[in-house]
């Protein structure tokens, strides 16, 4: 009996063991999970965030281009603004500045370029006033032309920030003028883009501020890739910490803070941050039955191996030892297996990134460009719908790589990569073809001419100078651009790309010529 007790004593400190490890390798489990989702919702958050802000800028640029803007041209240049194409978004408005002696002849003057009904009154007792002259709604709420912008301090600092500093600029959280007059339920937190409006000789116009309702904006994004299992918080502790919002997935969260993930984004000169929560959905995910099974089993042994002892106490050490050692090589086993399926998946990654990557920037190489251009033939006519390639060749690289080895000439390809990269949308394809050549596989244009804004800020992007850690270096982009036609195959539509990069550098370079 003695035997018997020590037995089932020795079979239920074996199961806790196991029961402790594989509770372990779940708790792993749930924070490499966690770890994977707060990647994948961070990055997704940038890049919506990118979208909204390129879309500005093109705007932006739009509108000073407008040697005279009218009414009329500001509701061309935002036509193609819907909540479909910008979730979240609420409107644009343009804003100028007006000193307050000059209230009336502005007034006056806009009124003459269609804003019927403007009236400009100063709401404080500055000098001058930053007022709403044109604008459109997206969420169908108007917005009033002539409201004072100074009336909201975190707008009008934002409106500083983006014509000293330059760049994008994103205001704290705040409730928006127009959503001010709707009912309390409306009065939900939000943000506004501003974007200043400056000619290209430099002279200051005024600036572009959408309105955006952070729910509407992060929670379609956030509910693609949190998938439910992970709550998400996002907050501007730059501001005043209030939340900009909060999508929970199913379940409670749970308690344990080691799974709390938290990660920094910029957004217009600000930074967000999103704090992601698990769910009981993310940790019920876990094989609990297995846990189960061999804590289930390890007793089951035990009771056996009891009776066996009790029976047989003769043979008690024998039948022990012989259960120590399978139970020893079969845990040697499994990690073997364990170890060489885990090598076999690395190498197996590896392999298939270096089949399809350029190993210089990371971007996709000529194979799998060419087999993208091909699919996108078969989906693109059977939806009826555009796509196009642009070859972009680097003027002026083999000086750099003269000047300053190869090693400066390919710190400057793994730059030009990262700004195309950075300048295109996240689903169009950047391939390297090799040397200072690349080409960009963009995708369901809603209008083919959308490429030739594409191109342009291809062309501006690349020929901005370059700071190497060999020294500063700088060189400029002939571009071609082929959209595809019935009949086309894959070859065809490269070929006609580059023929009109070709074009592009005999024109002149830094440019870019669409194939006729």
């Amino acid at each position: 009996m003695l035997l018997a007790a020590v037995v089932l004593l020795a079979g239920g400190v074996v199961s806790a063991v196991v029961g402790y490890a594989l509770a372990r390798s779940e708790q792993r489990y749930a924070s490499q999970s966690m770890d994977r989702y707060t990647s994948d919702v961070s990055a997704a958050v940038t890049a919506e965030v990118n979208r909204y802000g390129a879309t500005l800028a093109d705007m932006s640029r739009a509108v000073a281009a407008q040697s005279d803007l009218s009414r009329d041209d500001f509701r061309d240049i935002t036509d193609g603004l819907d909540a479909d194409r910008l979730p979240g978004a609420s409107g644009l408005s343009f804003v100028v500045e007006v000193a307050r002696e000059d209230l009336t002849a502005v007034q006056n003057y806009w009124r003459a370029h269609g804003a019927i009904g403007l009236t400009l009154r100063a709401a404080g007792p500055g000098t001058s006033h930053e007022f709403v002259i044109y604008s459109r709604s997206v969420d169908g709420v108007p917005v009033n032309p002539g409201q004072d912008v100074d009336t909201v301090p975190v707008l009008a600092e934002a409106l500083a920030t983006a014509r000293y500093g330059g760049a994008l600029a994103a205001t704290s959280t705040y409730v928006l003028l127009k959503d001010r007059a709707q009912a309390a339920t409306r009065h939900e937190a939000s943000f506004s883009l501003v974007s200043r409006v400056q000619t290209r000789t430099g002279r200051f116009r005024g600036w572009l501020v959408m309105g955006v309702h952070g729910a509407d904006f992060l929670d379609r994004t956030i509910s693609d890739h949190s998938q439910g299992v992970v709550r998400v918080a996002v907050n501007d502790p730059s501001g005043t910490d209030t939340m900009v919002i909060a999508s929970t997935g199913a379940g409670a969260e749970d308690p344990d803070p080691a799974l709390v993930r938290e990660r920094a984004i910029s957004v217009g000169q600000r930074v967000w941050r999103l704090t992601l929560y698990p769910t009981e959905h993310l940790l019920s995910g876990t094989d609990h039955t297995l846990r189960t099974v061999a804590i289930g089993s390890c007793l089951g042994i035990s009771l056996v191996l009891a009776v066996l002892v009790g029976v047989l106490a003769g043979a008690r050490n024998r039948a022990i030892t012989q259960v120590e050692h399978a139970t020893a090589e079969l845990r040697r086993d499994i990690a073997h297996r364990e170890e060489v399926e885990q090598r076999l998946r690395e190498r197996e990654s590896q392999l298939e990134h270096l089949a399809f990557h350029d190993h210089l920037t990371g971007l996709v190489n000529r194979s799998l460009f060419h087999e993208r251009v091909t699919q996108a033939l078969i989906t693109h006519a059977a939806a009826d719908e555009s796509f196009a390639v642009i070859f972009i060749d680097l003027d002026g690289f083999k000086q750099v790589n003269d000047r300053l080895g190869h090693a400066g000439g390919d710190d400057l390809l793994r730059q030009v990569g990262g700004r195309l990269s950075a300048c295109l949308r996240a689903g169009d394809t950047i391939a390297r073809f090799g040397g200072d050549e690349f080409a960009v596989l963009t995708e369901h244009l809603a209008d083919p001419a959308d490429v030739r804004v594409a191109a342009t800020r291809i062309v501006e992007t690349v020929g901005r100078p370059y700071l190497l850690d060999a020294g500063p270096a700088g060189v400029t982009a002939s571009v071609g651009i082929a959209l595809n036609r019935p009949g086309n195959d894959a070859d065809d539509i490269l070929r006609e790309a580059d023929l009109a990069m070709y074009t592009a550098k005999k024109a002149g370079k830094a440019r870019f010529v669409v194939a006729g």
